[in-house]
């Protein structure tokens, strides 16, 4: 039943965005969010209050973006705190379970390479902000783009750090969906401060969609309950 509203709604997103309906995407997009909460609290084996807060935080974010959409008035600020929360929550369910010495122990030249390439998207990323003529540099606007774009940045690295701590299967699900869903954020910046070209809106619902589809696939997966560690 949830299954099937997921993907109903999905569609009717996917169509919202190739057909540039926006009542019809923002619509579709509120719904899909909540229905993710409840299959992780029914469906979900263990359950983590982080990653629980992350999904809620996720849903109400895309909420208070759809009141904004309504109400024609600018609540970006408050979406994007919210949505830091949500992200922050996913750092932390994801840091807690990986022991950094023996990690950077044997992944001490890919560790070094991951921060230099973070430093160097993150600098790209406020680049592309600045260039938006309508956002100052040292004002809170600016801040949140900047954290926010700092919290999906760690997110990723964490989820892979993660993955090769553990080894695991779900660990790849967890990678891949972060991937997903970070690069579609970079495309999203890409959009909203660049180009609001359709091709940019276009990549960046796929790649939302596809890292929610992951999502979706580690929240229902019984592989590999137990962790591999690394030794």
């Amino acid at each position: 039943m949830v299954t099937g509203l997921l993907i109903a709604l999905t569609t009717l997103f996917l169509v919202g965005v190739l057909f540039n309906l926006e009542t019809l995407t923002n619509l579709s997009r509120t719904f899909i969010l909540p229905f993710f909460v409840y299959l992780y609290f029914i469906e979900s084996e263990t359950k983590s209050k982080h990653f629980a807060i992350f999904l809620i935080s996720c849903a109400l974010a895309d909420c208070i973006k759809f009141v904004s959409y309504l109400e024609a008035i600018d609540l970006s600020n408050l979406s994007s705190s919210v949505y830091i929360i949500g992200y922050l929550n996913l750092l932390v369910y994801i840091a807690r379970s990986v022991n950094y010495k023996k990690l950077l122990f044997k992944f001490k030249f890919p560790i070094i390479v991951l921060t230099i390439f973070n430093g160097y998207l993150i600098f790209m990323l406020n680049q592309m902000i600045i260039a938006d003529s309508t956002i100052e540099v040292y004002t809170f606007n600016f801040l949140i783009e900047c954290v926010y774009n700092i919290c999906i940045l760690l997110v990723l690295s964490f989820s892979l750090l993660n993955y090769l701590y553990h080894d695991s299967k779900k660990g790849l699900i967890l990678f891949l969906a972060s991937v997903c869903i970070v690069f579609s954020e970079m495309v999203q910046v890409a959009y909203l401060f660049v180009s609001s070209e359709y091709i940019l809106n276009v990549a960046y619902s796929i790649l939302l969609i596809v890292g929610f589809c992951l999502v979706y696939i580690y929240i229902v997966s019984k592989i590999n309950i137990y962790y591999k560690m690394l030794y």
